[in-house]
Order: C-alpha cells, then structure tokens, then sequence
C-alpha cells in the first residue's frame, strides 16, 4: 500500500499515516484509513462516515488494511463504522458488493489481533448497544447526554467502555488494548465467529 500522506493531524493520535493502493480504482471514503500512534500503542485505523463502506472500493481498502493488521500483528481499530447495520443492509445490492463485504468479512473474523470499535457521535444509541459491540474484541462509545444506562441491564461488559466526554475515548482504548491483549487469539476469533453471526441474525429478523 502506498501513501501520499504523512505525520496527519488526527487527535487523539501523536501520529497518523494515511494509505492508499487499489488497483481496481477508488479509493475508499473514509475520513481516515491507515496507521496510527496513541501513546505507546500503534495501530491500524479505519475512521469512517455516513458514506463509508457503500462502494466496493471501500470494502477493498477495509480488506486490505485488516491484512495489513495481521502481517504487522497490530490492533485494528474501527472507528464510528456499525458493520453489523451495514453488512446486513447492504449485502444484497449487487454482486461485486456483495463480494467484497463477504471476503472482507471472513479475514475481519478472523483476524488474530484484537479489534476495538469506537462510537463518538451520529449514531443510534440502542443499535450500537445491542448489535454493533458484541462481536468485536473491546469498545468504546461515548454516551449521549439523554441516555439512561439502567435501560440496557447487560452493559457490564469487561470489554466495553463508556464514556461521556470525547476526551476520555484515548485513555479507554488503551485500557482495553492492555485488557484484550492477554486474551489468545483462538479465544478471540471463536467468540467473534459466534457472536457476529448472532447479531446479523437479528438485525435481519428487525
């Protein structure tokens, strides 16, 4: 992969470093698709938007990256992009789409290294509880102000963060990066293979 963009301004990260690279044309739209410094942990980041994920294109450079996690053996980070919504809404509109999310999905499952997945705004707070976070390894989503926890009794997840300031996202992923670490890769790929199935069959079934 190749990349035109070097020492980004991205907060909460020190350093980011954009990539590119597909031969089938596009680039993917995402707000940022690359690596990333936070503090002492580098990462492999996927920040998206309303418009990512919809192409081919996107679904290709996702692909990509998440081999890339795996030959340099670091997280994947996945940043405001609800895969379960959008793996099951968008699989069907053509073949080459549907394609691409499949082989992305498989070598996403089955990555050996963690996956965190963070949610700082713009998004459905009950669909984020209840299907987006139960498959990947840790969360971290910031609580909209409205929000009542006591509503969703089954948040007391190791693996899950809650925060109400977007300041605080930073520190949380770190903690999970440390806590899912100890957890072997078998143990990771096994709960994620479940897991995943069960909340596309859901989100199906709604």
């Amino acid at each position: 992969m190749s990349s035109l963009n070097f020492d980004l301004e991205l907060p909460p990260f020190e350093k980011a470093i954009q990539l590119y690279g597909d031969r089938a044309g596009g680039q993917g739209n995402f707000e940022f698709a690359g690596l990333a410094n936070l503090r002492e942990s580098k990462v492999v980041l996927l920040k998206g938007n309303a418009k990512s994920l919809e192409q081919p294109a996107d679904w290709r450079r996702f692909f990509r990256l998440t081999n890339l996690a795996q030959r340099l053996s670091k997280p994947l980070l996945l940043w405001n992009l609800p895969l379960i919504h959008i793996t099951a809404t968008q699989h069907t509109i053509s073949l080459v789409l549907g394609s691409a999310i499949q082989n992305t999905k498989m070598q996403l499952l089955k990555l050996p290294q963690p996956i965190i997945t963070v949610f700082d705004g713009n998004y459905n707070w009950s669909d984020i509880i209840t299907k987006e976070l139960g498959w990947v390894d840790g969360g971290v989503v910031v609580k909209p102000e409205k929000e009542v926890l006591s509503t969703f009794p089954n948040l007391e997840k190791q693996n899950l963060k809650i925060v109400c300031e977007k300041s605080d996202i930073s520190k949380q992923i770190l903690k999970l990066l440390q806590e899912v670490s100890q957890v072997n890769s078998e143990e990771l790929i096994a709960n994620r293979l479940e897991s995943f199935s069960l909340s596309i069959e859901k989100s199906v079934i709604k």
